[in-house]
């Protein structure tokens, strides 16, 4: 298993015994009719990649809110403390599910995935100081907010370069999900980040902050 692939299945083991019979109760998103940051520009000019455009920028949005939104004295606060408590793991690096972790996790994934092992990849700094993808220390929230605007860069950058044949690529033997075409999972890249988002959105509810409201929160009105 290869250096982000160890860290995913971890984290993923994690959340499933979580939320595995309350699954429901984790927030539904329904995008929004337009969005309002990303731009697509790229060859492949269809629907479907323009689609794939919007849902990322509403799955970031979404992490950005909840990352914003989470304060100081929940920043290491652990969501699962007896299943996932913040702590060092055996490769080294930490291992944990706080919200910056979680955000971490969720970001780290997307960058990684773009690249696809395609070509080489190295998340920016200062985020390449991690070991098998494991943090090796805790992130500030200008940091990974910081990280979100990467990660916007890195898939416009990604969808304007993408054709039909670069789309319909085998991912390599080094990946996790080898074998899978390209465009499979740069479809359900998305849903990874509305996936950590809402689990940090639903942390801070119920424990009594209010967050701000976003596209398919009850009673959202643009």
């Amino acid at each position: 298993m290869t250096t982000l692939n160890r860290a995913h299945a971890h984290i993923g083991r994690s959340c499933s015994r979580r939320f595995g019979e309350h699954a429901a109760a984790i927030p539904c998103v329904h995008v929004s009719a337009r969005s309002a940051d990303m731009r697509y520009t790229g060859s492949v000019s269809n629907a479907f990649v323009q689609s794939m455009a919007h849902n990322f920028e509403q799955a970031l949005r979404l992490m950005e809110a909840a990352l914003t939104d989470c304060p100081e004295d929940l920043w290491q606060t652990d969501l699962w403390p007896d299943e996932a408590p913040t702590a060092p793991t055996p490769h080294g690096g930490l291992h944990g599910s706080a919200p910056w972790f979680l955000g971490y996790h969720a970001l780290l994934t997307l960058d990684y995935d773009l690249a696809g092992e395609f070509e080489p990849w190295a998340p920016p700094q200062p985020f390449d100081e991690n070991t098998y993808g494991f943090p090796d220390r805790r992130f500030t929230k200008p940091e990974l907010l910081g990280y979100v605007d990467w990660c916007r860069d890195r898939v416009r950058q990604t969808l304007d370069g993408l054709t039909e044949e670069m789309a319909a690529r085998l991912l390599p033997s080094a990946h996790r999900y080898h074998g899978m075409l390209f465009a499979v999972i740069v479809g359900s890249m998305p849903l990874h980040v509305v996936e950590h988002a809402s689990q940090i959105r639903q942390f801070l509810t119920a424990a009594g902050i209010t967050v701000q409201p976003m596209p398919g929160d009850r009673g959202y009105a643009r």
